[in-house]
């Protein structure tokens, strides 16, 4: 479907939505910017050809987004599916890396941090790769298309497919390549190989083994049990094992491998537990001073 043709089809549709240019390509299809009728901007992107054809269920496409929090879904007359959604800010790391290289390390740890913070308490993601993971200035990230896959999944698309319109291959855990769901495992190994593609210029499991090409950015950092880097590294590696299992367990034990931020360093503590630690010091005093007591009237008796 043109993009002439989509905007005659949204119209037909008395869709809330108009677009503000002829759209640009995305890895999803076509991408438009566009306003609400009230007055928001937000992104609409046309499915692409190649996914709308292998939809066999429309309405859980459009279900599972909206379960998501995107702006909205539908599918045109003629079964031409799309969806909105707000623009992000920042930049992706596959445009970073296209422009500057690798990230450093110490940036690198941050990103890692918030990007497991904005992960944490949701549904899987699914589709995290270097385009999708997206840093602005003042260190916030975003994780562009929350859902999209499982959404296309349960539409009836299947994986060979995502990954390969998607480009998500190397970003697909082995078990959701072997069928398996997508879930905080394959998220923790999706957002592992994204961070290492950033930190080292290119993904694991290519050309040069995973190890060697670690222990090239390392003989550049240090000692690796004292540095930045060898403490991203350290939770990197553990996180793209090819097990689940061998994976860490969760986000949160993700999440403190990287150890705390210079901010939570310097947060005071809290003021619960020295009450505690008080009270316990003085009944410590009392019973003490009590079996100091029994010990004297006993000697004089």
């Amino acid at each position: 479907m043109s993009p002439d043709d989509f905007v005659l089809a949204l119209r037909a549709l008395d869709a809330p939505v108009f677009l503000d240019d002829h759209g640009i390509p995305s890895p999803l299809g076509v991408e438009f910017a566009a306003t609400t009728s009230d007055g928001r901007n937000v992104l609409v992107t046309q499915l692409s050809p190649a996914l709308n054809a292998r939809v066999t269920d429309p309405d859980a496409f459009v279900r599972s987004l909206e379960r998501a929090g995107y702006q909205g879904a539908g599918i045109t007359e003629s079964g031409q599916l799309y969806f909105l959604e707000l623009p992000l800010r920042g930049v992706s790391l596959a445009e970073r890396l296209a422009r500057t290289g690798p990230v450093p390390a110490a940036e690198l740890l941050a990103i890692a941090r918030s990007s497991i913070d904005a992960l944490a308490g949701t549904q899987p993601h699914g589709l995290i790769t270097p385009s999708t993971l997206r840093a602005a200035a003042d260190g916030s990230v975003s994780l562009r298309w929350p859902g999209l896959a499982l959404a296309l999944r349960a539409a009836g698309v299947g994986v060979p497919t995502l990954a390969a319109e998607l480009d998500a291959a190397l970003y697909f855990a082995p078990e959701v390549q072997g069928g398996a769901p997508f879930d905080a495992h394959t998220d923790i190994f999706a957002l592992g190989v994204t961070l290492y593609t950033a930190l080292t210029g290119r993904p694991p499991f290519g050309g040069r083994t995973t190890a060697t090409m670690m222990a090239v950015v390392l003989a550049d950092d240090g000692a690796p049990a004292t540095t930045v880097t060898g403490t991203l590294t350290t939770a990197l590696l553990r996180a793209i094992e090819q097990q689940p299992a061998d994976r860490w367990h969760d986000l949160a034990q993700f999440r403190d491998a990287l150890g705390p931020s210079a901010a939570e360093e310097r947060r005071p503590p809290g003021r619960v537990a020295a009450p505690r630690r008080g009270c316990a010091g003085i009944a410590a005093i009392f019973v003490l001073g009590g079996l100091v007591l029994w010990g004297v009237s006993k000697y004089i008796s």
